[in-house]
């Protein structure tokens, strides 16, 4: 593709995912003309944000230079529309949507944005004349209590039990979205779960780390140590995403960007390479424990996590254990047969999560979850 003649835009980019992405496109479509919504006060105060996050990626120099105020758009979502007159937004080719309150508190605002403000900006951005993708970033876990089996894309959105709003809301965008989009080519994405780096670890962010530490730490997890995970870093993500962004031609309107069936991995897989990660010889077992049981492990959990409040520590694993313990995994055929590499498995890369996700306790790790 001559991307000489494409504008994109990015929303998100100053979280976790939407940096990774930035940071990927500054290096690696070196021709197209880049735009990024940033919430802020004004061009400066955007810039600063957009250019903090990219520098965390650790881009070479020529992709950090390339970077400058005139790529940020002040705005979120709902005041989108306003920037519509602008010319440079009127050349916008390509959208790829990473903005979204990705929280599992119980907040109002996560059906606000993820929903309302987000299908506000889909109706507005499908009348600008020249673009040709809108790719959505949703999430893989909209499959909800599904269980035991790899999930195919078209199964959802469908009526199931979510399990927290979050993922509720995902799935009432997805809905939403063609309706929204009129004629205006609609691209759906859904990362499996994004946990660290490869090169970086969870320098960037610890999120969902915390879990993995704890079963670690435990010794114990409450399903079978043999059930899989679908995991993938988050360098890997925002590449895929750029991938079906920038592909001329997509055979499909929905992609499970995940580890599929061949490259998830065991929580028993994944613990002994944590265990190699730090040099642990002879690790006791990892067991399986009955959920029931939980309240009496409490006085344990500052032995295993240091520092913590129980019962938020009960809360979380409860949370948790209805998402790892599904024994799912989010086919990823569709993403591979586009010309894709495959995804690394987690526990080839863990170590350089192991290695920098220890700085922070387990709860305040925990706390990236539930802000």
């Amino acid at each position: 593709m001559n991307t000489a003649t494409e504008t994109l835009l990015v929303t998100g980019a100053t979280g976790f995912l939407g940096g990774a992405i930035a940071a990927d496109l500054l290096e690696n479509e070196p021709d197209a003309q880049l735009l990024f919504l940033v919430r802020a006060d004004n061009i400066e105060q955007g810039f600063e944000r957009l250019r903090a996050n990219v520098a965390r990626l650790e881009p070479g120099e020529i992709a950090m230079n390339r970077l400058h105020p005139g790529m940020v758009i002040c705005g979120d979502l709902a005041s989108f529309p306003a920037q519509l007159p602008d010319p440079g937004v009127q050349a916008i080719t390509r959208i790829l949507n990473a903005a979204a309150l990705a929280s599992f508190a119980w907040k109002p605002e996560i059906w606000t944005i993820n929903v309302e403000h987000t299908t506000a900006f889909a109706r507005a951005v499908a009348t600008l004349p020249k673009l040709r993708r809108f790719l959505y970033v949703g999430t893989a876990m909209i499959s909800g209590n599904t269980s035991n089996r790899n999930v195919q894309e078209d199964e959802f959105p469908a009526e199931t039990r979510q399990f927290v709003p979050y993922t509720r809301s995902k799935a009432e965008i997805e809905r939403r979205l063609p309706a929204s989009m009129g004629d205006v080519p609609l691209v759906i994405a859904r990362p499996s779960i994004v946990v660290g780096h490869t090169r970086l670890g969870c320098k960037l962010s610890p999120s969902i780390f915390w879990m993995f530490r704890m079963i670690h730490a435990a010794r114990s997890v409450p399903f079978s140590p043999a059930n899989r995970v679908d995991v993938i870093p988050v360098d890997y993500c925002a590449r895929a995403l750029i991938h079906l962004l920038m592909k001329e031609k997509l055979s499909q309107v929905r992609y499970h960007v995940s580890a599929g069936p061949a490259h998830s991995c065991s929580f028993r897989e994944i613990d002994t390479a944590y265990s190699e990660a730090l040099g642990e010889s002879d690790p006791d077992p990892l067991l399986e424990f009955d959920i029931a049981d939980l309240k009496a492990m409490e006085s344990r959990f500052a032995e295993w996590f240091g520092p913590c409040d129980p019962k938020r520590i009960t809360s979380a694993v409860h949370m948790y254990r209805a998402f790892a313990g599904l024994n799912v995994t989010f086919d990823n055929q569709r993403l591979l047969a586009e010309g894709m590499s495959a995804p690394p498995g987690f526990a080839d890369y863990i170590a350089a999560c192991v290695h920098t996700g220890q700085d922070l306790t387990v709860a305040e790790q925990m706390l990236y979850e539930f802000r």
